[in-house]
């Protein structure tokens, strides 16, 4: 989990990772823009391509449709891994509250 938020440019600290591996959600609201735009770039690249729809530029307002539901929750994979015997692990881009957020999940494939 540590690697794929360090690819993705987030500085996570243990107390956050533990709350992600607990099922807990991490805002992004106060994080600097620099931080987290590769987070939303990559959600932007990766809604797009999975979308059935034509339109190519994705916002906010449309995180919701764009979002693949899975088990735990709602948002854009935008990192996995296999983790064992549990299967395929995402880093989810989801919103909670209207404000975007990061969470873990079992990606349904």
């Amino acid at each position: 989990m540590k690697k794929g938020a360090d690819l993705l440019g987030l500085t996570l600290s243990y107390s956050e990772l533990n709350e992600l591996q607990s099922g807990k959600h991490i805002s992004l609201e106060d994080r600097s823009l620099s931080e987290i735009g590769s987070v939303f770039i990559l959600a932007s690249a990766l809604a797009a391509a999975n979308s059935d729809k034509t339109k190519k530029t994705i916002t906010f307002r449309d995180l919701p449709e764009a979002a693949t539901d899975s088990k735990c929750c709602s948002g854009i994979p935008i990192y996995c891994w296999n983790s064992g015997s549990s299967g395929k692990i995402c880093l989810y881009l989801t919103l909670v509250n209207g404000k975007p957020a990061i969470r873990t999940g079992y990606h349904s494939s």
